[in-house]
């Protein structure tokens, strides 16, 4: 007996969720924030760490996580498909699915926030380089971006489109945001609201920017790969039909 499950997911409903979600965060956390430092009370039995977006080890930075290994199991998903179907930018599909694994893990194991200690002092870390993984960040996306300009040009119009808008929006807040936090560190310390604000935004920035990209991907998919199935098929079925089979060529 062979079971077929098809798999049908709205784009739009997955962003809607994923967006309520995110917001959801952000005010908590700006909530959280507020309560520190304008009302004194920063502990709010320990929720005002847990919902905090500038922080790690946290359930924004579970949710991040997770979104973004999801994004890694689409591209991977796709790249599967391409491969099958003997499309082109296959490599590009799986590289974009190993660096999404990477940021699903980085978030979690803070990689790039010890690169200081790795960088020592061969970086002037002041103004905007004040967080001196931002020195690597940037050359490496440019890098990234002319590296896959033919993969954006062959893409859907809507999926280039936001493709480019979901990058926007995320690079903005990981490097653009970031910079101007440690500016404003360096001057004014990050003990402070204002410092907070400028966190929200950029975390804001970072967890929006892979909604409209998880929206990207599945509408793409949507597009491309017209139906999906699941098989399932039980073991004893299975060894059943082998021993018909054996039992035939005896025959």
């Amino acid at each position: 007996m062979v079971v077929k499950l098809t798999l049908s997911i709205s784009p739009k409903k997955v962003a809607l969720v994923l967006t309520m979600v995110v917001i959801c965060l952000s005010i908590v956390s700006l909530a959280g924030q507020f309560s520190r430092y304008i009302l004194g009370h920063g502990n709010l039995f320990g929720l005002v760490r847990l919902f905090n977006v500038g922080e790690d080890s946290n359930i924004p930075t579970w949710y991040s996580s997770i979104t973004l290994l999801f994004c890694s199991l689409l591209l991977a998903f796709i790249a599967t498909f391409k491969k099958i179907a003997r499309a082109r930018y296959i490599l590009h599909w799986k590289v974009l699915s190993a660096i999404f694994l990477y940021l699903s893990i980085d978030e979690v194991a803070m990689i790039h926030e010890n690169a200081d200690a790795i960088l020592g002092s061969s970086i002037n870390r002041t103004g905007f380089l004040h967080y001196g993984w931002v020195a690597v960040g940037i050359p490496l996306t440019l890098i990234f971006v002319l590296s896959y300009l033919k993969f954006l040009v062959h893409l859907p119009r809507k999926t280039r489109l936001l493709f480019f808008v979901a990058g926007t929006i995320f690079v903005s807040g990981a490097i653009g945001a970031e910079m101007f936090a440690g500016r404003y560190e360096e001057l004014y310390g990050f003990e402070n609201m204002t410092h907070v604000m400028i966190t929200a935004v950029e975390e804001f920035c970072e967890m929006f920017g892979i909604v409209v990209f998880i929206y990207a991907l599945l509408s793409y998919m949507n597009l491309n790969l017209t139906e999906v199935h699941f098989c399932m098929q039980k073991a004893a079925m299975q060894a059943k039909r082998r021993v018909i089979d054996n039992a035939d060529l005896q025959r």
